[in-house]
């Protein structure tokens, strides 16, 4: 029987935990990139849920190395931003390995003398054509187009590499080490109460959360990718509007269009602006009853519209607790409705212009 998106997201947290046991062994070829020069900058270059990823995982790369990481879309890199200076490292990356985008960006730099590093699930992909080296972040081929194992192990992979390559590096002191390394193993297992909790969450809020229109899904620091992250999953799937926002550019202009119609997901993580993220959601409610709150901060607040889970002692591991809300949501929901096929006309955009290279098996239904 063919996999679905639950089965995947239902099979995370064991890779998730597969991946720590691995860590040195998973990012070793990275973290010997890292060691051979004195790099200030770190660029990611990704697009779709790869680059969510790399923006979920930037705190804890940026904290732990000690470099600017920075994280570009792959038309951006190979079109405008790609002077590759000798105290940058860039890593491509394309969980498929057949993105276009993203092997288009290994020529760039293969055509400026550079070295091509590829990140992929898929090592035997088109990407191993065009990289001078190949990095396989563990997370093995899914058979559904809309990816959620491979988005959470990439995310661990990325963070796992800030924790190898800080030690490495001399950064990161071996108790600091372990602290963090057990908030991401507490986030590998909040990860099971948040694919416990949702279903009856969308159950007893099926009536609005089945009929979702406009939808904003607000977070910051590591939640900031895991927003983009949601809202991708709901427009590819639900083929609905969804914009993400960093919690306070909310206020600064989404926030006048809405109405009771509207359906905004606040993300806390448990970082510094936990009492801030409440405040947003708080005042929402007053326009929409379609308010809801995901969050792993101690002592939230008693409403039924509030996903409480459990906090994995790191803002930055909170994606890992909270994607799985949005990938089920997803699933559930298009399921239900029937909404796997899209619009006839989209065939056309794809035959026209298709984002995969001519090797992809096309696994999203048109």
């Amino acid at each position: 029987m063919k996999k679905t998106m639950l089965d995947y997201v239902a099979e995370t947290p064991v890779a998730l935990e597969r991946a720590l046991d691995r860590s040195e062994a998973l990012t070793a070829p990275a973290v010997d990139l890292l060691r051979r020069e004195d790099f200030r900058i770190l660029r990611i270059v990704a697009s779709g849920s790869s680059r969510n990823a790399a923006c979920a995982a930037r705190p804890l790369l940026r904290r732990l190395l000690g470099m600017e990481v920075l994280v570009t879309p792959p038309h951006t890199f190979a079109c405008y931003e790609h002077e590759l200076p000798p105290d940058e490292l860039t890593l491509v990356v394309s969980q498929s390995g057949y993105s276009t985008n993203a092997l288009e960006a290994l020529e760039v730099i293969r055509r400026q003398g550079g070295t091509a590093i590829g990140v992929t699930s898929d090592p035997a992909s088109d990407m191993a054509q065009v990289s001078d080296l190949l990095v396989d972040y563990g997370c093995g081929q899914e058979q559904v187009g809309y990816v959620t194992m491979g988005v959470s192990t990439l995310i661990l992979f990325f963070q796992l590499l800030a924790l190898e390559g800080g030690r490495a590096l001399g950064r990161v002191s071996p108790a600091e080490a372990d602290q963090i390394r057990s908030s991401l193993a507490a986030a590998a297992a909040a990860s099971r109460d948040c694919i416990r909790q949702t279903p009856p969450f969308l159950e007893s809020h099926y009536l609005d959360l089945s009929s979702m229109g406009t939808v904003f899904l607000c977070g910051a620091g590591a939640c900031c990718g895991a927003a983009a992250e949601g809202a991708l999953k709901l427009c590819e799937t639900l083929q609905i509007p969804a914009m993400a926002c960093e919690t306070e550019e909310y206020l600064h202009g989404p926030e006048l269009q809405l109405t009771p119609n509207h359906t905004v997901f606040f993300l806390d993580g448990a970082g510094p602006d936990t009492l801030r993220v409440r405040q947003l959601w708080q005042a929402t409610c007053q326009v929409t009853r379609r308010a809801y709150l995901l969050t792993c901060a101690d002592a939230p607040p008693a409403d039924s519209r509030v996903l409480a889970l459990r906090n994995p002692g790191l803002e930055a591991a909170a994606p890992l607790v909270l994607l799985p809300f949005f990938q089920i949501l997803s699933y559930q929901l298009t399921e239900d409705k029937h909404l796997w096929h899209k619009h006839p006309l989209c065939a056309r955009l794809e035959a026209a212009v298709n984002g995969k290279s001519q090797n992809y098996v096309h696994k999203e239904v048109l």
